[in-house]
């Protein structure tokens, strides 16, 4: 896991982490300003007899559960465009069939 943040208002706290860290979730939650943002930078993986495997959905119930609100994902496209077509370009460490990633947008919820 690795994470960067900043800490000044206003300011997104941006992280990388692995599926299945729901400490994760609840530690950063102590820590994002209450006008803050979490973005995740996520993508799918190959498991050995499951194929695909897309971590997104199992991410925003942990987030959810630690108090963080889903706001948005983006999808970032593995390709470069040539002609009128978008070419797969993968990540290295890509698993075979992986074409895009996905930034997930989150906000902290916090009670008075």
């Amino acid at each position: 896991m690795t994470c960067s943040i900043s800490m000044p208002r206003n300011e997104v706290i941006a992280s990388t982490i692995m599926p299945g860290k729901s400490g994760f979730f609840h530690r950063a939650h102590r820590i994002v300003p209450a006008d803050g943002l979490l973005l995740l930078a996520t993508r799918q993986r190959r498991d050995n007899d499951a194929g695909l495997t897309d971590p997104l959905g199992s991410l925003i119930a942990c987030a959810r559960t630690a108090g963080f609100r889903y706001l948005q994902h983006i999808i970032v496209a593995h390709a470069h465009p040539s002609a009128d077509q978008l070419i797969p370009t993968p990540p290295a460490d890509a698993d075979p069939g992986v074409i895009h990633s996905e930034l997930i947008v989150l906000m902290p919820i916090h009670h008075p």
